[in-house]
């Protein structure tokens, strides 16, 4: 049964190609170790991507410089690790209940897997300014449930239509240079409002791959046990459009006030205003299969199977980045006690966005000598729940951060997905 489906991939992955998220926007491994919830409370160039307004808070130093941070991540919404390992790594035979078992995984709007990595190798920061170079890709497919319903059960069901039309997916790759500002507007430490500024953060972006399903149409017809005919037949097409490269820009905006000087809010409308245009070897690109007198999951013959790929030179086209609403909230206990959360939403699904929202809760600990610790908890978005962990070595004028994060389950190592990352500054 396993090796069936294997050969059984090659007919959907022309109905579920690879585009994804970003979700979370952060760069930074503190952020990744709070479950991506502080966004009210961050210092320096733990800001990019972020809410620009934190520039303008009190900062024990003047001057930084990103020696490197990496964050990436990769999930699905249906599997996890002790599923696959169970029935896709032992070779077993699939009995009916572990067949019921993986298709009850699967959500009604189907499989999708999403990936992201994002890299700042070089960034300055100043009081209220910095300035990134920043590099990021994204990927996410997602391939229909009925894609598997066949396979698995195999055609025995006279009649039936599976229908493939929720296909999507997509990918792109890019780099920016991201300039953030902020403005102080009140400070009076007297006051229950004691301080409130105003941030902007403008990005210039070069795109170099970016490919997006358009449409997508599939069917699967069952006509076993009819009319004598004991086969499956099906048919698929897909419109993709892909550059080799553009150019746009991006701007977010944020807002933060600090009261008592012990809670601290946050607005951020991440890509406000954006626009990307590809205009680099840009291609519509038209898929179909076919497939006649298959059995599954036994007759998957590559001489049943036709494949047509047309390719056609097509003029620029224009994409924009997710515009994400983000509320945060930090609560500052103690001299080394915070606490944090925050609220996202999508306000479209643009280039791997997603409109499902995001909680967050999180806290860290700074109490002990040069060991920070972090964790969090998060839900929603691309990636479900995710339980982060996070700790750093800070010496002051030098610190490195690690965060991990378990996607889809608080049990760590049986996870749908997992991120990892890393940051490391000098600051004087």
């Amino acid at each position: 049964m396993i090796k069936q489906l294997y050969n059984l991939a090659a007919i959907f992955l022309i109905l579920g190609i690879g585009q994804s998220l970003p979700g979370q926007q952060a760069f930074d491994a503190r952020a990744a170790g709070m479950a991506f919830s502080n966004g009210a409370d961050t210092r320096g160039l733990q800001s990019v991507g972020l809410n620009p307004a934190t520039l303008a808070l009190k900062n024990d130093f003047k001057f930084e410089f990103n020696l490197f941070s990496v964050n990436a991540t990769a999930n699905n919404n249906s599997f996890r690790k002790s599923q696959y390992d169970e029935y896709f790594t032992t070779g077993k035979r699939l009995t009916s209940r572990d067949i019921q078992d993986i298709l009850n995984s699967i959500p009604e709007k189907g499989l999708r897997v999403d990936g992201f990595a994002r890299v700042n190798t070089l960034a300055f920061y100043m009081p209220n300014f910095s300035i990134s170079f920043v590099g990021m890709g994204v990927a996410t497919a997602t391939v229909p449930r009925s894609a598997f319903e066949l396979p698995l059960n195999g055609n025995g069901d006279p009649g039936r239509v599976y229908n493939l039309d929720n296909a999507d997916g997509g990918d792109w790759v890019g780099t920016g240079v991201v300039m953030s500002g902020a403005l102080p507007l009140w400070s009076r430490p007297e006051a229950t409002l004691d301080f409130f500024s105003l941030g902007a953060t403008v990005k210039y972006i070069t795109g170099y791959h970016y490919i997006q399903v358009e449409k997508s149409a599939g069917q699967l017809r069952d006509f076993s046990l009819a009319a004598n005919d004991p086969y499956v037949y099906l048919n698929g097409e897909m419109e993709i459009f892909s550059s080799e490269g553009g150019k746009g820009f991006g701007a977010d905006f944020g807002a933060l006030a600090t009261f008592d000087e012990k809670f601290t809010v946050g607005l951020t409308v991440l890509n406000l205003a954006s626009s990307i245009k590809w205009n680099v070897r840009t291609e519509k690109q038209l898929l179909s299969i076919r497939g006649d007198s298959l059995s599954l999951p036994n007759r998957v013959q590559d001489s049943l199977i036709v494949h047509r790929d047309t390719t056609v030179s097509i003029g620029s086209f224009g994409s924009r980045l997710p515009t994400v609403l983000d509320l945060a909230l930090a609560y500052r206990a103690s001299q080394h006690f915070l606490l944090a959360a925050e609220y996202e939403q999508g306000l479209n699904d643009r280039m791997g966005g997603t409109t499902r929202a995001r909680v967050a809760a999180g806290l860290e600990y700074t109490g002990l000598p040069v060991l920070p610790l972090r964790a969090g908890f998060t839900y929603g978005a691309q990636t479900g729940s995710s339980l982060a962990l996070g700790f750093g070595v800070d010496l002051k004028n030098w610190y490195l951060d690690f965060a991990y994060l378990n996607h889809g389950s608080v049990i760590l190592g049986d996870f749908k997905g997992m991120g990892l990352a890393i940051s490391s500054r000098l600051r004087f």
